[in-house]
């Protein structure tokens, strides 16, 4: 009996050793698998991780490439030709404020209907002309050059302020100065008061002459005598070798051209001008203004002093 108990003994550990044994290789097998899955996510993950970089960093390198060559692309254009604008509601604000020369490349017929308070101008228009192109390069060089922003307004934003864009920078104007009034005369139309024909006005630093002093003047050679006042009024009495041109109706663009017709053709830019209209306002300002446009300093355009309501100047009226 005690022999069948010590064998079942020994059955029993020999069943428990191997029960162990069998325990132990599976516990083996188990973390030897979960090693070679976690090794195999590990090198998937690095993987991953590598290939994102790989793609990050080309990406970044496209970008940047993309944006170097975006800049390169915008100076390259700048530098031949490119153009900048501003819009109609800024160039009126610069006119007035003096932060930047507001520049009319318009044709006279088109500028004298409605043009922006204290601009400045210098027709480019017909752009075949080539004497107009030349006299802008002269008048930039004299007018322009100060390192001031630049503003042109032509009649649409497109070929006039293209061709003096070009004109200007062959004169020497620093082509980021330039800006075109994006849409032009007819896009400050919409503005409302951008466009005017009130010249009395202007920020110009009006010059007055005594009546004595102009009636010393009269009859001699070195002065001109000019009277704005209506043909009615001018035939009943007017300073004797005075030349008149009507600005009654100051605001009117057809008596505006007819004077700066007379200006031009009938004027010597070289000598001083008296202008007598009625009182010493604002129909010898206009004159005055057109003058300024017809390429006469204004430095050398006076206004006579109460105009035509001063006594001395009404005795000596000759009507002939």
């Amino acid at each position: 009996m005690k022999k069948k108990f010590v064998t079942l003994g020994i059955m029993m550990a020999l069943s428990m050793t191997v029960a162990a044994g069998c325990g132990q290789k599976a516990g083996n097998e188990t973390t030897a698998q979960e090693t070679a899955e976690s090794t195999a996510a590990d090198t998937a993950a690095a993987d991953t991780a590598a290939a994102d970089s790989t793609v990050e960093d080309t990406t970044a390198a496209d970008t940047t490439g993309a944006d170097g060559a975006a800049s390169e692309t915008a100076a390259a254009a700048q530098s031949d030709g490119s153009y900048q604008y501003v819009s109609p509601k800024e160039a009126v604000a610069a006119a007035k404020d003096k932060s930047a020369h507001v520049l009319d490349v318009r044709e006279w017929d088109n500028y004298v209907k409605g043009r922006v308070a204290d601009s400045m101008w210098c027709p480019i228009f017909p752009l075949e002309d080539d004497s107009l192109a030349e006299a802008m390069g002269t008048y930039a060089k004299e007018n322009l050059s100060y390192g001031q922003k630049i503003y042109i307004i032509c009649n649409s934003g497109k070929r006039g302020a293209e061709k003096a864009t070009g004109v200007l920078k062959e004169a020497g104007i620093d082509g980021s100065l330039i800006y075109t009034v994006e849409g032009g005369a007819k896009a400050l139309e919409s503005e409302k008061g951008a466009l005017a024909t009130n010249r009395a006005d202007e920020d110009i630093d009006w010059k007055t002459v005594a009546a004595a002093d102009a009636l010393k003047a009269v009859g001699g050679s070195d002065i001109q005598i000019l009277d704005v006042r209506d043909n009615d009024t001018y035939a009943k009495g007017h300073l004797k070798g005075s030349i008149q041109s009507s600005l009654k109706e100051i605001e009117d663009p057809a008596a505006q051209t007819a004077m700066y017709k007379m200006a031009k053709e009938e004027m010597d830019p070289s000598k001083p001008v008296y202008l007598l209209c009625y009182s010493g306002n604002k129909c010898a300002k206009t004159g005055i203004s057109v003058m300024k446009d017809a390429g006469f300093d204004v430095d050398n355009l006076f206004i006579i002093e109460n105009g035509a309501k001063d006594k001395d100047i009404q005795a000596a009226f000759v009507t002939e």
